[in-house]
């Protein structure tokens, strides 16, 4: 009886081997959003903020985090977003790039939401396509003003044919309805920003005009050379750079 013991164990311990194993159970937007919370409120943080504590400055960021975070949420990319919050706030020093992720959803947390229109609907954003899928908002030059289409981008270079709905060129290129070509210069007419070189934004006037300079004032995050436009004493303008301190209307949320 006890020398059929080993035997009975190996295969028991094959069958287990054999059984699907537990995948991880995906966040929901009120977890992700503590998550978030906790990654932003570093000790840097809620010393150059102020916050009475910690528990106060994670309150106040996840109340923050859901009013950027719709319910549309989706946990698939959403550790990449939390990592890249922690590096943005760890010494207090926030960039343009880190800005964008904490303040518009910017890259990588551009991949959390999962927008409403499905492949090849209408759309005038990236959020309004299911971005966890891996779909954006792909214009043309023939488009309806600022509008697209949600697609799976497949890129093509300069001169090559993007007539096809999910063709995109490379950076300073866009597609006529045809082909890709260089982008256009300050002065020249457009109907969309994508029509513009890499330095350059279409403005209401449909014109393609040099994007502005940190401390410029804007409307909209497309317009700043930097990428990013923060309303600061009442004003919009174009920031690169926010250090956190008492003062900063960023730490708002955050103490």
């Amino acid at each position: 009886m006890n020398a059929q013991r080993p035997v009975l164990c190996t295969v028991l311990l094959l069958v287990a081997a054999c059984l699907p194993k537990d995948t991880p159970k995906s966040r929901t937007r009120s977890e992700f959003c503590s998550d978030w919370a906790g990654a932003a409120c570093s000790k840097e943080t809620v010393s150059r903020c102020q916050a009475a504590s910690t528990d106060d400055c994670i309150d106040a960021q996840e109340d923050f985090c859901k009013k950027l975070v719709t319910d549309k949420f989706s946990d698939e990319h959403a550790q990449e977003c939390i990592n890249a919050v922690h590096e943005a706030y760890a010494d207090g020093d926030l960039r343009d790039d880190e800005l964008a992720t904490v303040l518009s959803l910017g890259a990588p947390c551009d991949m959390l939401i999962a927008g409403p229109q499905d492949q090849g609907e209408s759309c005038k954003a990236n959020s309004d396509c299911d971005a966890p899928a891996g779909y954006v908002c792909v214009k043309k030059a023939t488009s309806e003003t600022g509008s697209g289409t949600c697609q799976k981008p497949v890129p093509v270079g300069a001169g090559r044919d993007c007539s096809a709905a999910q063709k995109t060129c490379s950076d300073g290129f866009y597609c006529d309805g045809e082909h890709c070509i260089e982008g256009k210069k300050d002065g020249d007419s457009c109907t969309i920003h994508e029509e513009c070189s890499a330095e350059s934004f279409c403005n209401d006037d449909g014109k393609c005009v040099e994007r502005l300079k940190v401390g410029s004032k804007c409307t909209a995050d497309e317009q700043c050379t930097a990428g990013v436009c923060y309303e600061f004493e009442g004003e919009q303008v174009c920031t690169d750079r926010i250090v956190l301190s008492r003062t900063e209307p960023l730490c708002a949320d955050l103490r």
